[in-house]
């Protein structure tokens, strides 16, 4: 290694480290907000070949590491593997700033990069990253977490350039941000999938289930965000049926991993929302099976 690399300060810019789905996404809104984007560091060579405008695409050993801003956008079980490369190659972070994309993992993660010199946060986008092709960041709220206020307020504005919104997050409860972004995006379709199995198992065919489940959840979502989830919450919960509940939790009584998720489900809905007849309910979802 030179020694010109250990020592040179800081550019101004960005440098992205990953280049999967969200790092794609962020490399876009990173060009398109006018921020140099210095460098993408990817994990094959045959990545090398993908374009960020001008910006340098290269590997990990390769890497200047020189950017004001090192962004990892790396799996969570990446991060501290690559804290670790990035302090062997850089070894003197001061003046710099390296982040972390996790929502669940806490600043702390970051603790040998704030030991070679650097500030250290985490901003973590709301939203979804389903494939590589770019997601506008235009709107999307941001959790931001940092170790000092200077340092919040530093990638408030940063998340404010890219066209997000800053959410503050303590670092004690950041988890259980996570845990409800989880429930409200991954585990939402996997609720939507289960539906689509039970629908199947009643005999239609798998584009027919996906259409009625797709419909009812689409309409629920609307009225949801409109109305609250008291004015959106309706069927047999709302009315209190709780023989048709029964009827629900016979017929799935063969197939134990959709019943488990409707059980579930329906507990915490008679716990915390609107129902009627809930101690009639409440007996019914509490009796062994």
């Amino acid at each position: 290694m030179s020694v010109g690399r250990l020592d040179a300060p800081p550019r101004k810019g960005i440098a992205i480290v990953g280049a999967g789905n969200w790092g794609s996404s962020l490399a876009a809104a990173v060009l398109n907000s006018g921020i140099p984007l210095l460098e993408v560091v990817v994990r094959r060579a045959n990545d090398r070949r993908r374009k960020f405008g001008e910006s340098s695409v290269v590997l990990m050993k390769d890497a200047a590491l020189d950017a004001d801003v090192i962004w990892l956008c790396v799996p969570d079980r990446e991060i501290v593997p690559v804290v670790e490369r990035l302090v062997e190659l850089r070894r003197d972070l001061d003046g710099q700033t390296v982040l972390h994309s996790s929502g669940a993992m806490t600043v702390k993660i970051l603790d040998l990069a704030k030991r070679a010199g650097a500030s250290v946060g985490g901003i973590a986008p709301v939203c979804s990253f389903p494939t590589r092709d770019p997601v506008s960041l235009s709107g999307v709220n941001f959790v931001v977490e940092a170790t000092s206020e200077r340092t919040r307020k530093k990638l408030s504005a940063l998340v404010e350039k890219l066209g997000g919104a800053p959410l503050r997050v303590h670092s004690a409860k950041k988890v259980l941000y996570h845990a409800a972004a989880t429930m409200a995006s991954p585990l939402l379709v996997s609720a939507a999938h289960a539906a689509v199995q039970a629908a199947q198992l009643a005999g239609l065919a798998k584009s027919d289930a996906e259409a009625v489940v797709a419909a009812l959840a689409l309409g629920s979502l609307r009225n949801y965000v409109e109305r609250g989830s008291d004015q959106s919450f309706s069927g047999a919960f709302a009315r209190g049926d709780a023989g048709t509940v029964e009827l629900h939790l016979r017929a799935l009584l063969a197939h134990p991993t959709l019943h488990a998720v409707y059980l579930e489900l329906a507990r915490h809905a008679v716990d915390s929302l609107p129902v009627r007849n809930r101690a009639e309910l409440e007996k019914l979802l509490s009796a062994p099976k």
